[in-house]
């Protein structure tokens, strides 16, 4: 499994990067508000320009340095790039966890559905690149698979608590129902924004939330009423009127 760690800082803030570190971060208040500028003008340049076509001068001149300061936070340009998707690994992480509050399980599953959904829609652009990327780096694709694998891992242990609790029948198989239900939502999302789908977001997750507990036997809920339908589906428009004859 590949972990995108984040590198340590310099041994004793003496300046000198650690051995194998990718990052030099200074331990002053300044130099962690300045890298962290950095990064959010990287991550600009990444999703604007993609990784190949991006240089550290781009990302110089977007966050207002001159190009040697890059130089000071970062060896190269594939150390910025993997700080960029450290940071966007641990904001995934964050912005997907449920708390333990929510017990009802279709309100799990509507929860996690609408947060994965928010998400792939936020940061669609940068995960597009380090795909990209992934066909030529065997880190970022691992990496891509061992996220996608931590997102599977987390609905089937929700399938196996249901389980326990009776509320699903044992004869499924968690590991291929959470595979096949995770699969899902993930190739909707995809292809919703690649392909530039309008959809009312409340209208995709309450579908997909349905299409989940109809797949596991739990209750189904009411498809939402309420916000815009689908901007795809046509909309009926009234039939015209034939024109009456002039009598003159």
């Amino acid at each position: 499994m590949v972990t995108l760690t984040k590198p340590q800082p310099p041994d004793g803030g003496t300046g000198e990067s650690n051995v194998g570190s990718t990052q030099r971060d200074p331990l002053t208040e300044r130099g962690r508000r300045t890298r962290e500028s950095l990064l959010v003008a990287a991550r600009k340049v990444f999703e604007d320009k993609g990784y190949p076509d991006t240089r550290i001068s781009d990302i110089a001149v977007e966050a207002g340095v001159a190009h040697g300061t890059v130089y000071t936070y970062f060896e190269d340009k594939a150390a910025v790039f993997q700080a960029v998707v450290y940071e966007l690994t641990a904001q995934l992480d964050r912005e997907w966890r449920i708390g333990q509050e929510q017990t009802d399980p279709v309100e799990r599953i509507s929860e996690a559905n609408r947060r994965y959904l928010d998400s792939y829609t936020t940061h669609s652009r940068l995960l597009e690149v380090v795909e990209q990327v992934g066909t030529s780096d065997p880190q970022y694709r691992q990496l891509l698979t061992d996220f996608r694998q931590r997102y599977v891992e987390r609905a089937v242990a929700g399938i196996r608590r249901l389980q326990r609790d009776g509320t699903v029948d044992t004869a499924l198989d968690p590991y291929l129902a959470g595979s096949a239900l995770c699969a899902m939502v993930e190739g909707f999302g995809r292809q919703w924004l690649v392909r530039r789908e309008r959809h009312d977001p409340h209208v995709v997750s309450d579908t997909l939330t349905r299409l989940w507990a109809s797949a596991l036997g739990l209750p189904v809920p009411a498809v939402a009423t309420s916000g815009t339908q689908p901007a795809t589906q046509p909309t009926a428009q009234p039939a015209a009127q034939p024109q009456q004859r002039s009598t003159s």
